[in-house]
């Protein structure tokens, strides 16, 4: 329809597509009936004969008519837009779940929240409006057409040597429109995303003092979208000059002036030029519409075409048709089997030929400078990658086997910089466990060392964290996220630096939070103090996507290897790093 991608086009969509526009055509019919009625009318009083109480019945049926499917057909237009914008929002955030978050990072924010936001509005009018009114436009001439060539084959003729101009200036004013309305969408989005960023860094801005200069930025890019803009419109209000004064007024005019000169030929009867003078007024309403809102119409392509370029991004995880979820994980062991993982858009592999093995109660540390692969190894095993060769198992279970979600139920994750949603502390907990009870939110919160500082707070557990957190410490968001992970209880724990932004003090409290979240579980830690590693039974070291160390600490230390070096390294900054951070 229309060249739309049947995936933007829901089937509870094409239903009230069509409902709409049988609601405007049928209408469009009732109002033929009309003026032929009234026509009749005009030509028996011409005549002598009272024809108007012989019709009256009919014409309040038709009117009655026309009022129910007017109705019918605003309704129409409304589920058809509502519908519409429900169902592709829910396409796009079920795009971005399956892309997750080593893809989504790379995309600018703003961009996304823009087209899936503001750029539903006009993809609302392209659906309930524009695309309705374009079919009921292009049908009405030709069911027209027919019905004036009934009444007189030349007036007809007439119209049909007219009406072809309105459809070929529509094609030519869509390619132009095409360009301007992809130039104003690209602008709505760099603003949104602009925006969006200056908000989110406006400490740094405020410290750097860049907040003007910033300011300045916005400024242009503000001014560029008002010249988009009224780009649009100009192009716009000429289609509506060209409709509305052009096509109206042209078809008004060869329809009075044929209708006459065959009236006054005595082809056709005055009531006959009346209700041909009545009808060139359903030629034009369609095709105003049409013209007013092309814009919505053209902006909508331009807004469909990106959400389909995002939905046609590849996840990086594929599942498997006939992935089964096992009953439970009899064995929490995690293993990698030469994996090797390459970027897409990277010369060289983040991770070459790793294999490691967690057994289960193990506590092993993953280690190694910047860039060395860690964090890869980290995605492979939630599933957020998904690796290029090898294999990676949870217990007796290749990931090839089981479905990403039974994947991620069996892993507990504490990063770094945790997240914590707008709303309450108790909402922020339940992302874990939805139906945990108040009992169950106070175990694990004494359990990672929070809940005095929750209790003292005077709305509890309802006490707002603020937009991501801002409203607690560091220290209090990473022991809300350690009680999360709690409550998640699940056998296979990840611990990503969770320690490294916090100061000594604190980091005390998150030790033994910790130490309550390792108990029983198979953990991996990632990290960059080596403070951090000295509880693990195990040390993995990488460098350059390899593993090119393993072994205890005191196995390591005594090897004066890498690891040896990094230790000796440290040690002489641990007077710096023993002084807390704020």
């Amino acid at each position: 329809m229309l060249g739309i991608d049947k995936r933007l086009i829901v089937e509870s969509t094409r239903k009230w597509l069509f409902i709409g526009i049988g609601a405007g055509v049928v209408s469009l019919a009732l109002s033929v009936v009309l003026y032929s009625v009234l026509g009749s009318v005009i030509d028996g009083a011409i005549d002598g004969e009272n024809r108007l109480l012989g019709w009256l019945p009919w014409l309040i049926a038709l009117l009655a008519g026309k009022a129910l499917l007017g109705w019918l057909f605003r309704l129409a237009q409304f589920r058809a837009s509502a519908e519409t914008k429900i169902s592709i929002r829910d396409l796009v955030y079920k795009q971005a779940l399956k892309l997750g978050p080593a893809l989504l990072d790379k995309r600018r924010t703003g961009e996304l929240v823009n087209t899936a936001v503001d750029g539903m509005n006009y993809l609302e009018m392209f659906y309930g409006v524009y695309l309705i009114q374009f079919a009921i436009g292009m049908a009405t001439p030709i069911l027209l057409c027919v019905y004036v060539a009934l009444i007189d084959w030349v007036v007809g003729l007439a119209l049909i040597v007219a009406i072809p101009l309105t459809p070929v200036f529509l094609g030519l004013m869509s390619k132009n429109f095409r360009g301007v309305s992809d130039r104003f969408a690209e602008a709505n989005n760099r603003l949104s995303a602009r925006f969006l960023d200056s908000l989110q860094g406006m400490t740094t801005l405020k410290m750097f003092n860049q907040g003007r200069s910033r300011g300045e930025e916005m400024h242009r890019e503000n001014e560029h979208q008002r010249v988009e803009t009224m780009r649009l419109l100009a192009v716009n209000q000429t289609m509506i000059a060209f409709v509305d004064f052009g096509f109206a007024l042209g078809t008004t005019l060869v329809l009075t002036i044929v209708g006459l000169l065959r009236l006054n030929a005595g082809y056709v009867t005055p009531g006959e030029v009346v209700a041909l003078v009545l009808i060139s007024a359903e030629f034009s309403k369609p095709l105003s519409l049409i013209g007013e809102f092309f814009f919505a119409g053209a902006i909508g392509r331009e807004i469909a075409n990106k959400i389909l370029a995002f939905l046609d991004i590849k996840p990086s995880v594929r599942e498997s048709g006939k992935a089964i979820a096992p009953r439970a994980l009899e064995s929490a062991s995690v293993s990698l089997e030469q994996v090797c993982y390459q970027y897409p858009d990277s010369d060289k592999p983040a991770v070459i030929d790793f294999s490691m093995r967690i057994d289960p109660g193990e506590t092993v540390a993953l280690i190694g400078h910047s860039g060395s692969g860690k964090t890869t190894v980290t995605n492979l095993i939630m599933r957020m990658l998904q690796a290029d060769s090898g294999t990676i198992r949870l217990g007796n279970h290749a990931f090839d086997d089981v479905p990403v979600d039974w994947v991620r139920s069996q892993i507990a994750l504490v990063p770094q910089d945790p997240y914590l949603f707008y709303g309450t502390i108790a909402e922020n907990l339940r992302v874990a466990k939805a139906d945990a009870t108040e009992q169950e939110l106070i175990a694990a919160t004494r359990a990672a060392n929070i809940y005095d500082f929750i209790a003292q707070s005077p709305k509890g557990f309802d006490t707002l964290v603020g937009e991501r957190g801002l409203a607690l410490s560091g220290g209090q968001v990473q022991r809300v996220a350690i009680a999360r992970a709690l409550l998640k209880n699940a056998p296979i724990v990840i611990l990503d630096e969770p320690t490294s932004q916090i100061d000594m003090e604190t980091e005390g409290l998150v030790q033994e939070a910790l130490a309550q979240l390792m108990e029983r579980k198979t953990v991996l830690m990632i990290a960059h103090r080596l403070s951090t590693v000295e509880r693990a039974d195990r040390i993995i070291v990488m460098a350059d996507g390899r593993l090119i160390e393993s072994g205890s600490p005191a196995e390591l230390l005594a090897a004066g290897g890498t690891y040896a070096r990094m230790v000796n390294t440290q040690g002489r900054r641990d007077p710096a790093d023993s002084r807390p951070r704020s």
